[in-house]
């Protein structure tokens, strides 16, 4: 296999994920990173079947470091039970868990697994130009760095995006997220079940995270120049609520919320120039609804290091074979996320309440129609019948 000087743009959780895996596979990566530390902010993060099933491809595995999650629960905002899906059989049949870890730990995790010296900070890319035998990135300071291959994992206001693409930002999607991760002495933070509900205008979500952690989600419309709630607010919206949701609200503050609008990238058919391509948001940011960006991040990696082993082909044909290979697969779950997040104004009594098992085989189905990893590496699911 042919050796690369890869540079990748952004240590988030892209960028350190393709690192791990291309330094895995013998290539010289240098990672650079506009912030002057590891970002550690962010709440908790779901790392479903295919994400830890990636991870772990890519030498991290998580699996003992995060909060193994054995059920999806959805209620309506009246207590309603819509379904329940079994987390422990999807593990079974996917073959890797679903795991629920700060996102802080995920970062430290796989900076943790690269050499010293990969890993540089206070570097913020504002130029690159891709050449016949290598593509040079400008940095803010002044100073430069040549390679073989770029990648642009630097979110969804990618400059990698910008310089060799172009085209529009991220467009708004019409709802926002209030969210936080806090230490919580409620029932719901020491078990191992997820609870989503789902009210005509407004969403919430409840995931333990481990030691005490319990990460919070508060989903409503909003678009620009609409007020950004105060939790005195989010108690008076969600009032009323099943189960822990009020008795959560009356526990954190204004100093725990985070607020983040959703958006939608449009993904493209290309994702580079002859030498760069893109992962994650820089390319395909999609709104939380089926809480999928950070696998299908994972997914990017996993794919392109396969790629990027491969001893045939130039740096072009390589990345557009990632590129060909993927899309399909992340378009659709970027799709089905906007389109669930759409469908969260239907009135709820049109919703169905369906059996755990069709819940169940719906995960399974749902996972693996959007992994290429999954696909790879795990048997076709089975249908249960009743």
């Amino acid at each position: 296999m042919e050796t690369m000087r890869v540079l990748v743009i952004g240590a988030g959780v892209g960028g350190l994920a393709i690192a791990n895996g291309l330094l895995g596979k013998g290539h010289d990566v240098q990672v650079y990173e506009h912030h002057d530390a590891l970002r550690t902010s962010g709440a908790g993060i779901t790392v479903w079947s295919n994400g830890t099933a990636a991870l772990r491809e890519l030498g991290v595995d998580i699996t003992d470091r995060g909060h193994q999650l054995d059920s999806l629960r959805s209620l309506t905002e009246s207590g309603r039970l819509l379904w329940e899906a079994d987390l422990d059989e999807v593990t079974e049949r996917l073959g890797s868990p679903t795991v629920q870890i700060p996102r802080r730990e995920l970062i430290a995790e796989m900076a943790a697994a690269l050499p010293p010296g990969a890993l540089q900070f206070g570097r913020r890319c504002v130029s690159v130009s891709e050449h016949p035998d290598h593509v040079r990135v400008e940095f803010a300071d002044g100073s430069s760095a040549v390679g073989d291959v770029l990648i642009g994992a630097d979110g969804q206001r990618s400059v990698v995006r910008q310089q060799v693409l172009g085209g529009d930002p991220a467009k708004p999607t019409g709802w926002a997220s209030w969210q936080g991760l806090t230490r919580s002495d409620l029932p719901v933070a020491t078990g191992r079940q997820t609870l989503n509900i789902a009210g005509r205008n407004a969403h919430c979500g409840l995931i333990p995270t481990g030691d005490g952690l319990l990460h919070w989600w508060f989903d409503m419309p909003w678009k620009e120049g609409d007020r950004v709630h105060t939790v005195a607010e989010l108690r008076e919206t969600f009032r009323g609520w099943p189960g822990p949701v009020e008795a959560l609200l009356a526990s954190v503050t204004d100093d725990d919320l985070g607020f983040f609008p959703h958006i939608r990238h449009k993904v493209p058919h290309i994702w580079g120039g002859p030498r760069s391509t893109l992962l994650g948001d820089a390319v395909h940011a999609m709104p939380p609804a089926v809480a999928q960006a950070a696998n299908q991040t994972l997914e990017d990696a996993w794919l392109l290091t396969q790629y990027m082993a491969d001893a045939e082909g130039s740096p072009a044909e390589r990345l557009r074979a990632y590129e060909f290979e993927r899309r399909p697969r992340v378009l659709k779950v970027s799709r089905t996320a906007a389109l669930t997040s759409a469908q969260r104004r239907t009135p709820i009594q049109r919703i169905a309440r369906f059996p755990g098992w069709l819940a169940t085989h719906s995960q399974v189905v749902s996972l693996r129609s959007g992994s290429n990893v999954l696909r790879s590496l795990s048997p076709k699911p089975r249908l249960r019948v009743a």
